[in-house]
């Protein structure tokens, strides 16, 4: 049989008929019919390329603390005082004293160290006082709004402001703590329930203004107090090492609280420490308490105008929210049985100085020791 020149053999027309209609020829090169175009395109493929398992590397521990002692001074004062318990100062950004003093366990006559933790008594009411100032500038709450807006069956709620909780000048009569465990909403309960004894105005320092705030702050963000603190102020100041009392009451490091009674040390006995609540059942170290100051100081709590309104004076007490303004230094004192802490710092924030001590009643006035331990850097300038 002879083809025309004209005319494609038979089986190229064949081929044609078959690609036609499938619309696709699979050829070496892995081709794709493209129907608009009419014209052949390569069909890309890709490899998926595994990465080889790289082990993360394990995060860096923080390099541990050590006993530093610059101004012997300083050590040989308190030394003297027969102090028990951790000591931190820092003068422009430079530790000048860190140390650890006594024993935090005289039964075992184990040392207090640098890491030992404390429980801080009333300095607590400082951090209430920053997460009411922060839910401030959140737009949450107002400080001079009535309590009677946030708690509707709260006692003279119309008369008594947020800043009259803040600055202690309620009038409330108080919960008075019983050793009973009890929980924030039974607290603030009895709180209404036991009413006013004097109009706003007048100072008179309550725990209750501010178990009354520590739950305001529960209402108002939606957290657990203990959960709030630590999202909002213990993790953007860096501090590692503060612990519910329910953590402390496990923790290796712990220091033992005594008192100082007839030349005898003795182990005060606890109330529950639910009944402290936002008011002084959290422990924490002395490196904890210079970092929520540094922190506060460096707005990076709350806001420059906030902290303005923290550190002015309420009353003629001296006291602010939850610091007193004193001349110089801004001054927080905490006692929890057989613990006696004091934080100061001065205005300028250049100096801080934290004491933690585990004996209550050794040392009758911190507020003299600071004025000492300041007096003594002044000279060292």
């Amino acid at each position: 049989m002879h083809y025309s020149r004209s005319r494609w053999p038979r089986q190229l027309r064949l081929f044609l008929i078959i690609l036609a209609c499938v619309g696709t020829v699979t050829l070496t090169g892995k081709f794709i019919w493209n129907q608009r175009h009419q014209v052949a395109k390569p069909m890309v493929t890709t490899t998926k390329v595994t990465k080889p398992h790289v082990k993360p590397k394990p995060l860096a521990k923080p390099a541990p603390l050590t006993t530093i002692v610059k101004n012997p001074k300083l050590d040989h004062y308190l030394t003297q005082l027969h102090f028990s318990g951790t000591a931190l100062i820092v003068r422009n950004h430079q530790v000048i004293l860190r140390k650890a003093y006594g024993l935090r366990n005289r039964n075992q006559h184990l040392a207090n160290q640098l890491n030992t933790p404390y429980y801080i008594g009333s300095t607590e009411k400082a951090l209430i006082a920053t997460a009411i100032l922060q839910l401030q500038t959140a737009g949450k709450l107002k400080i001079n709004a009535p309590i009677k807006t946030y708690f509707p069956k709260f006692p003279n709620g119309q008369s008594i402001k947020l800043k009259n909780l803040l600055t202690h000048t309620s009038g409330l009569t108080g919960h008075q703590e019983v050793n009973a465990a009890i929980t924030p909403a039974a607290l603030l309960h009895d709180i209404e329930k036991q009413g006013v004894q004097a109009q706003p105005g007048r100072w008179h320092y309550l725990d209750s203004n501010y178990t009354v705030l520590a739950y305001l702050v529960e209402k108002l963000s939606g957290e657990t107090l203990d959960h709030y603190l630590q999202q909002h102020i213990f993790k953007p100041a860096k501090m590692t090492t503060t612990l519910t009392y329910q953590a402390f009451a496990k923790a290796k490091q712990r220091s033992t609280g005594y008192r100082l009674t007839n030349g005898q040390y003795t182990t005060p006995s606890l109330p529950d420490l639910s009944q402290l609540y936002g008011v002084g059942n959290i422990a924490m170290t002395v490196t904890d308490m210079y970092r929520f100051d540094q922190a506060l100081m460096t707005n990076r709590l709350i806001t420059k105008a906030a902290r303005k309104q923290m550190l002015t004076a309420g009353s003629a007490s001296g006291y602010g929210m939850g610091f007193y303004a004193d001349p110089g230094a801004y001054n927080s004192h905490g006692i929890v049985s057989g613990w006696n802490i004091s934080n100061s710092f001065t205005h300028t924030g250049k100096t801080y100085i934290v004491l933690m001590s585990n004996i209550q009643n050794n040392i009758s006035s911190f507020g003299l020791v600071n004025s000492h331990l300041y007096s003594l850097l002044n000279q060292a300038d």
